[in-house]
């Protein structure tokens, strides 16, 4: 550790800067045996650089500390009540999608709830192939253009993608020229991805650090339900 250069008489004796903060580290109490010491020592307020008294200077420290662990605080319960919103709504999604009679049923749901309850502005289900029922609401990219076959690629099973998509591969995608400021890609698949489930917003809700775990899970419900329509005969 590294210290300031000592002027005065500290300078001129044998002993460093270094040793004294040695020997007061080991020796915590010291200045139990000399407290008149510390009304001699001459602590800089950290702000205005003011000579202040070792108590004033506890006191801001203390401060600072409260008010650092007071912001944490409030980041934890803004987050915690921020999740147990979230995880409402998804027990909500999930018992509208196992209330539902028919694949065609679910697959209207989730329009539905993505666009109500969720307040999604662009929601889009896509797969590779033609499922084995037809289901309106399920459209097939096809090949035919290098977007889409570059969205197969990319994709892999329980891992959703968030963030900026060219606008190419959102008219692709939504069918509209309105330009989505964040896009979330939700794959649909268990051991291989057959389709996915696009989420558009005008906003940058969708951000890349966006957390992915409901996503996931709400992708997952509908691939349970939906993968035996994909599965290789």
């Amino acid at each position: 550790m590294s210290h300031r250069a000592v002027t005065g008489p500290l300078s001129d004796s044998k002993v460093s800067a270094e040793e004294v903060v040695n020997y007061l580290s080991h020796n915590p109490k010291f200045f139990h045996i000399f407290p008149n010491l510390l009304d001699d020592l001459s602590i800089p307020h950290p702000k205005t650089g003011d000579a202040v008294s070792l108590l004033e200077r506890q006191v801001f420290q203390l401060r600072e500390q409260r008010d650092t662990l007071k912001i944490e605080v409030d980041n934890l319960v803004d987050v915690a009540t921020e999740n147990g919103q979230l995880f409402y709504k998804v027990q909500l999604f999930t018992k509208a999608l196992m209330a539902t009679q028919t694949e065609q049923d679910l697959v209207t749901e989730v329009y539905a709830q993505m666009q109500n309850l969720f307040e999604v502005d662009q929601v889009a289900m896509v797969s590779w192939d033609v499922p084995k029922t037809s289901l309106q609401g399920i459209t097939q990219l096809g090949v035919s253009q290098s977007w889409s076959e570059a969205l197969k690629t990319s994709l892999n099973p329980h891992k959703p993608i968030c963030g900026l998509l060219e606008n190419e591969w959102q008219n692709g995608l939504f069918h509209t020229e309105d330009a989505m400021q964040s896009v979330c890609l939700l794959p649909m698949g268990v051991e291989a991805v057959w389709g996915v489930l696009a989420l558009g917003s005008k906003t940058n809700r969708f951000h890349p650090d966006l957390g992915t775990y409901f996503l996931n899970i709400m992708a997952e419900l509908i691939g349970a339900r939906l993968n035996h329509l994909f599965e290789k005969s």
